[in-house]
């Protein structure tokens, strides 16, 4: 019996755990607006110049972008006010070309950089053993949108640090835990003392180990079936 088949017939998918993923999701995506939405009122502005910076004192040729953009003005931050932003980026799916950009003060750490290392982390870990390069590509071409990044003076250089160290340490502690669980050892290792652990149990209990995991590339069988039919 192949490994593929026999990790189909032991661990059966389910919803729970997915369901569960996606409140996370909601949850994070909620507080990460309100924050935005809160520190709107309480940024300096006008001609206030950007902190000192040790990345743009290596470059200082770059002028400061986004001069001109327009800012709402400052309100006395009340909980409407705040509810009322909130909706308005969640009807817009957070897309600014679908509504006015209001909201500014949002440099607290690099969403871009989150991106691009959680992007690099899930195709260095899931991507098929054949694709390999697919993954290295996706490494290199992170370490050169970082320096744009930077280059663009929208995020000062700690933004970047902490996003790299956040997310960085949330994925190789989440699959220390998963691992860890897997491999029986789960209650003693020192990661077990993380807040979110317990969760790992739970969100792990129909996964396949490390060792049986295997992501095959597949196309979709009706798709090929049916281009079959259409050949000559």
């Amino acid at each position: 019996m192949s490994v593929e088949t026999r990790v189909d017939r032991i661990f059966r998918p389910r919803r729970g755990p997915t369901f569960v993923a996606i409140i996370f999701l909601a949850l994070a995506w909620f507080a990460n607006e309100v924050a935005l939405a809160w520190a709107h009122d309480r940024i300096p502005r006008g001609d206030v110049s950007p902190l000192p910076d040790l990345w743009f004192s290596l470059f200082p040729e770059v002028p400061v972008p986004s001069k001109k953009t327009y800012c709402a003005p400052k309100s006395n931050g009340n909980l409407n006010i705040i509810i009322s932003r909130i909706l308005r980026t969640f009807w817009s799916a957070g897309i600014e070309q679908l509504r006015p950009r209001e909201l500014c003060g949002d440099l607290i750490i690099s969403g871009h950089t989150i991106s691009l290392f959680m992007a690099a982390l899930v195709l260095k870990q899931y991507c098929p053993k054949k694709f390999y390069y697919v993954a290295e590509l996706s490494y290199r071409a992170t370490f050169i949108a970082i320096p744009c990044i930077l280059l663009a003076r929208k995020h000062y250089t700690i933004d970047v640090v902490l996003a790299y160290c956040l997310t960085t340490r949330i994925f190789w502690t989440y699959h220390s835990l998963s691992y860890s669980y897997h491999q029986g050892n789960f209650d003693q290792i020192p990661l077990k003392q993380s807040i979110w652990a317990s969760m790992v149990p739970y969100l792990e209990a129909d996964a396949p180990p490390p060792q049986h995991f295997e992501n095959l590339w597949k196309w979709p069988s009706n798709c090929l079936r049916n281009f079959r039919k259409r050949m000559p």
